[in-house]
């Protein structure tokens, strides 16, 4: 029997394998919702520019100034817009989203800008906060009032990544639907979900998803009324 033949030697792996991918920023893990670290340059120099534009947008309030609707606008879309965010290579440039007909009052505050879309009509209330490490997005309609804070960063559930500024945080969306009214003082929390036509009285913490067409209050926030249309 004749021997058998040698097989062909296998390819080199340096010649046919891919380069391999660059690793992930810490911005990249923070929209892609995995646990990152907030306080690496990057993401510090870019709450540090954000944080210019809110001030210019908040100082339209000066009485003694009397400043067109246009460049309030103008002011506020540059802040969703946020063009002075510098891409790197391979980075995919994010922004907002602004419909018409807004109306934000003064002061507000956000974080990033780019993480925010709003949709035609909304009105947002004095001294409301969006932190915006995840997408917070606000259907048409929608009126939020006064000194209401929406996070879209997880509470940890133990302490165990608790580090400080070495610590990682994880990001969540938070959605809220068309023609809701959030009243007064109400906290909304990471990962939350309002439907259309819901309502949230004032002073309300909402930990969890709020169906459609319901009203809800409390800390936490629980359905107290259902106004389901047959």
């Amino acid at each position: 029997m004749a021997p058998m033949a040698a097989a062909p030697p296998a390819p080199s792996p340096s010649r046919y394998s891919h380069p391999p991918l660059p690793p992930k920023s810490e911005k990249d893990k923070m929209l892609a919702g995995e646990p990152f670290l907030p306080y690496t340059d990057q993401l510090v120099d870019e709450r540090t520019l954000c944080s210019g534009a809110v001030y210019r947008f908040n100082s339209l309030s000066n009485a003694a100034v009397q400043i067109a609707a246009s460049e309030r606008e103008r002011q506020f879309e540059y802040i969703i817009a946020a063009r002075w965010i510098y891409s790197r290579p391979g980075e995919r440039r994010v922004t907002g989203h602004l419909g018409g007909g807004i109306n934000v009052a003064i002061p507000f505050h956000c974080d990033y800008g780019y993480n925010i879309s709003i949709g035609d009509n909304v009105v947002i209330g004095p001294n409301s906060q969006l932190l915006d490490s995840g997408r917070i997005a606000i259907g048409r309609n929608t009126k939020i009032g006064a000194r209401v804070t929406i996070s879209t960063l997880k509470a940890p559930s133990d302490t165990k990544t608790l580090k400080g500024s070495k610590g990682t945080e994880i990001a969540r969306e938070v959605y809220i639907g068309e023609n809701v009214y959030i009243g007064d003082g109400c906290i909304i929390e990471a990962g939350v979900r309002i439907g259309n036509n819901a309502i949230v009285r004032a002073g309300s913490v909402v930990v969890r998803d709020i169906p459609a067409d319901c009203v809800a209050l409390g800390n936490p926030a629980e359905v107290r009324q259902v106004n389901w249309k047959d």
